[in-house]
């Protein structure tokens, strides 16, 4: 178990135990820890009642051309693909969106320098299972290799440090002190409304708005 309650390999928390868990080898019990069956099944139930599109994927690694507006990489800025498209992203291998009028959303986890996705609406409906970014993705990217895919074309930038949770603490203060609205007090937790800001004050600074809290935004915060 973990520290919040959830059981099993594929970590069932109470509430969906008894909403989705099925006994799916048929020996008269849900049993979502030691029975493969049932634990696969019931994870499929949880996604399907949640709102998974069979036959879609949760979405595309994209390239972005070069003096995009990154403002426009918002989880509320939904646009079809063709649209996306319009705007100059494109897949890293060239191959086309099999279903252009599916709508998305532009993330770029990493910032103006690493890797960008477009997210379809699979992609929420793992991110309900599990609310964190890089959690939904790393499902998607697993799947995806799977199934034969290859691993993300473009690099991420590992020379940036991760910030500490105090330093993350510390950006969303300079933020809230500069009239950022980072959605709350400051948690050491960069969500979207905190990623927001940070693209807010990017932009009256002059620097590209992607919303990445990096340790140079940190230090810029901190002396200006």
């Amino acid at each position: 178990g973990s520290w919040a309650g959830a059981v099993g390999p594929t970590q069932c928390m109470p509430t969906s135990f008894k909403r989705y868990a099925v006994d799916f080898d048929g020996d008269g019990r849900r049993d979502v820890v030691d029975s493969m069956a049932d634990m696969i099944a019931s994870t499929a139930n949880n996604l399907k009642k949640d709102g998974w599109e069979p036959g879609r994927t949760w979405g595309y690694e994209v390239v972005v051309p070069q003096n995009f507006n990154y403002l426009m990489a918002d989880s509320s800025r939904w646009l079809t693909l063709a649209e996306w498209s319009r705007l100059g992203l494109a897949r890293p291998d060239g191959k086309s969106f099999p279903r252009p009028t599916d709508k998305a959303y532009l993330l770029v986890p990493a910032g103006a320098r690493g890797p960008a996705f477009l997210m379809l609406k699979n992609f929420r409906v793992i991110m309900k299972y599990n609310p964190a970014e890089a959690y939904a993705m790393a499902i998607g990217h697993l799947a995806d290799r799977m199934r034969g895919g290859g691993p993300i074309a473009q690099a991420w930038p590992r020379h940036e440090r991760v910030l500490s949770s105090a330093e993350r603490y510390e950006l969303q203060s300079h933020l809230v002190r500069r009239g950022f609205d980072i959605g709350g007090e400051p948690t050491g937790r960069i969500g979207p409304r905190s990623r927001t800001a940070i693209k807010r004050y990017q932009h009256t600074v002059g620097l590209i708005p992607d919303g990445f809290a990096s340790a140079g935004l940190l230090d810029r915060l901190r002396t200006r």
